[in-house]
């Protein structure tokens, strides 16, 4: 609304506008939304947030959190932030018989900010111990690592040396056949074979657009009890 509203007063004066269509592109969920508004109606709105805006531009006025905290740019260091979550670690982190289903009905929204919230101080955390910053209790260590060929092209010749075969046959991906093949010959002679299994069930708000799963087929088809 407020990339809208800057818009429209740009260029209000210079074309004769009466409303206004805001598009919100978000790539990475495979989502678009279009939301229309009368002009007067979008100056309308313009005031009723002029005060706040004005106190978030200079640093002041309330802070609120919520799921929009992960484009911020203190979200690792917010004081309310932490408050919020830790709050909320202290109900989340009650013996589960202590809770009733509308307690944890109430909890289980909230829990994907806290989790984000802990992602964000452990990323914050190890950035700063990476430029030598020593925190008191905690230290820099090397994670576990696997074994990997040093040089593959000499592991080739050695392993065929000893008479050994040192690749195996496997089956390109979807992917990497529609690119082999070509889009068309793919579609036309492998998508018939395709088959897209069930995805895991997880619980998400009751707003997200895919297809509530019916509880009388969850054991049909998940091999749910």
């Amino acid at each position: 609304m407020l990339y809208g509203l800057g818009a429209l007063t740009l260029f209000d004066g210079i074309y004769d506008i009466e409303k206004v269509v805001l598009h919100i592109y978000q790539p990475r969920r495979c989502n678009i939304s279009t939301y229309e508004i009368k002009k007067i109606e979008l100056y309308e709105w313009g005031e009723t947030i002029r005060e706040i805006a004005e106190k978030a531009y200079i640093g002041e006025g309330e802070f609120s959190c919520g799921e929009w905290c992960i484009f911020c740019k203190a979200k690792n260091k917010c004081r309310k932030r932490a408050e919020e979550n830790l709050k909320l670690a202290q109900e989340e982190f009650t013996l589960p018989p202590e809770l009733s289903d509308d307690e944890i009905e109430e909890i289980l929204p909230r829990l994907d900010e806290l989790e984000q919230w802990v992602k964000d101080i452990k990323a914050y955390a190890l950035e700063k111990a990476m430029k030598g910053h020593r925190w008191k209790d905690l230290k820099l260590v090397e994670g576990r690592s696997n074994r990997k060929y040093r040089d593959e092209d000499e592991v080739i010749n050695k392993v065929k040396e000893l008479g050994f075969n040192p690749f195996e046959e496997k089956l390109l991906g979807i992917t990497a056949m529609t690119k082999l093949l070509g889009k068309k010959v793919f579609d036309e002679n492998i998508t018939d074979l395709l088959e897209k299994p069930k995805g895991k069930l997880t619980l998400v708000s009751i707003r997200d657009k895919r297809e509530e799963v019916k509880i009388d087929n969850v054991k049909e088809e998940f091999g749910g009890k």
